[in-house]
């Protein structure tokens, strides 16, 4: 099972955070936040419903989470693929996922009329 602060890490890149932001918003030092993420150290659980709120979870999704069930287990029952649920995926990351998604086929359909409105 992944650390706490790699846990953490992965989270904060899903989410789209710097360090540098999530340092202000736990108001330490970006080096402090570096280190929670290294594992230096225990994280206290007072840290970890900091974090949640954050990141909009429940502190124990953030104990629970395992990005191996997100990204390695396409298919299988522990991603829930089979039946278009994400399993083990908490509901923020997922709602993130599809806004990015919808954003990108926005833009896509944008650029297909811009193509086709100057090959005309």
């Amino acid at each position: 099972m992944p650390a706490i602060g790699n846990k953490i890490k992965k989270l904060r890149e899903l989410k789209g955070f710097k360090q540098e932001y999530m340092a202000e918003r736990l108001g330490i030092t970006q080096q402090s936040y570096s280190k929670l993420e290294s594992d230096k150290g225990d994280i206290p659980f007072s840290r970890i419903e900091q974090l949640a709120d954050i990141f909009e979870m429940k502190p124990e999704d953030i104990v629970a989470f395992d990005e191996k069930y997100i990204f390695n287990n396409y298919g299988t029952q522990h991603c829930g693929l089979n039946n278009g649920v994400f399993n083990n995926f908490p509901q923020e990351l997922k709602q993130l996922y599809e806004d990015k998604i919808k954003l990108l086929e926005d833009k896509v359909r944008y650029q297909e009329t811009e193509i086709a409105r100057l090959n005309k």
